[in-house]
């Protein structure tokens, strides 16, 4: 798949460049971080919270929901992923921002125009953009330890370890990768969150194989975990990342790449569900998806009330479409023969299979 076709080839010579420069460009700003800010590693993170459950069970609709609550929360938005994971950047881009609203905006306006042709083909299946939250992992791109890195070579094997993170990587990597992502969560905090009055919230799928790692780090976590059935999960994952890999190739990936993707969100789940009960137990809000989406009353108050924040935020008023909840991914769900299959592997979740065919 990742072999020679043209446009593989034309997007390599694009991005290849591209993501180097920004690597240089980014681990450099990193370092000076250690020079002209020193003293943002004592920096505080209280009580942060994390969303932790498979792809396309709601976390999207969840994560924008509670970030939108800017009195309690502050989270990482793309262009502070992407082009300012440093203090001196984040400054950098804040003040050049700020010049640009005394001028009208000509600069947003240019951005939001190249943000809209570049990522009109993600929008449909993921509410994405430069100035909006975004799911962490990408962080991870400037120390070069993300999965994110597979959707390039999707036929190596290389990145097994980070899909089983807690599992199959070594302990020095782990650690290695932990204390970078949580000093670049310190750096957000330095600049959006000095004070510490607010609760750093996170949202990425991947958290599921590395919920031992970040308990080691992120103790005093908060961990808000979603339930929905893999018959509709695993295909939707499928089907999104095989947008993903499209993006890089003009080949279609084969049944053994999805049957990975499958295998892989199969082991996430059981992952997820062992260590959170062994390290998290009291501190785990568990959500059926039905009932988030649904704003069912109980769900809410129950959610609402552990995190210490109103429930106006989950308005039955809210258009589900607007906050991505309901997404134009288009997959087929997996057949009662396949999906009873899994449910072998973790019957843990068949409860909310059955609620979910009653629903």
């Amino acid at each position: 798949m990742r072999w020679f076709n043209t446009k593989r080839i034309l997007i390599s010579l694009i991005l290849v460049p591209i993501f180097t420069i920004c690597l240089i460009i980014n681990r450099f700003f990193l370092l000076l971080d250690h020079v002209f800010f020193p003293h943002f590693i004592r920096q505080s993170i209280r009580n942060p919270v994390f969303i932790v459950a498979a792809p396309r069970s709601g976390t999207t609709y969840l994560f924008h929901t509670l970030a939108a609550d800017k009195n309690n929360f502050t989270t990482f938005k793309l262009w502070e992923i992407i082009l300012a994971p440093s203090i001196i950047q984040k400054y950098f881009f804040l003040g050049l921002l700020k010049c640009d609203r005394t001028l009208g905006s000509p600069l947003k306006k240019v951005i939001l125009s190249v943000e809209n042709r570049l990522l009109d083909n993600f929008k449909h299946i993921h509410k994405i953009g430069l100035s909006l939250p975004e799911e962490d992992e990408a962080i991870l791109l400037w120390n070069m330890s993300t999965f994110y890195l597979n959707f390039f070579f999707p036929d190596t094997n290389y990145f097994n370890n980070y899909f089983a993170f807690d599992d199959k990587m070594t302990t020095v990597n782990k650690e290695r990768i932990m204390r970078y992502y949580r000093k670049c969560v310190q750096r957000h905090n330095f600049v959006f969150n000095r004070r510490g009055t607010k609760k750093f919230l996170s949202k990425n799928p991947a958290m599921m194989s590395k919920v031992k790692s970040l308990h080691q780090f992120f103790g005093d976590a908060t961990i808000v975990t979603i339930t929905r059935c893999p018959s509709k999960t695993i295909p939707s994952t499928i089907a999104l990342n095989n947008s993903i890999y499209a993006f890089f190739t003009s080949k279609a990936p084969g049944h053994d790449i999805n049957e990975r993707t499958k295998n892989i969100l199969i082991n996430w789940y059981k992952m997820a569900h062992e260590n959170i009960t062994a390290v998290y137990s009291n501190q785990t809000i568990n959500l059926s998806f039905n009932g988030l989406i649904k704003n069912e009353q109980s769900v809410i108050n129950n959610l609402c009330g552990k995190l210490g924040i109103e429930d106006r935020l989950f308005s039955t008023n809210q258009d589900p479409e607007k906050l991505n909840h309901i997404s134009r991914n288009k997959y087929t769900a997996l057949g009662d023969s396949e999906l009873q299959f899994i449910l072998e592997k973790m019957p843990f979740i068949s409860e909310y299979c059955t609620e979910e065919k009653m629903s």
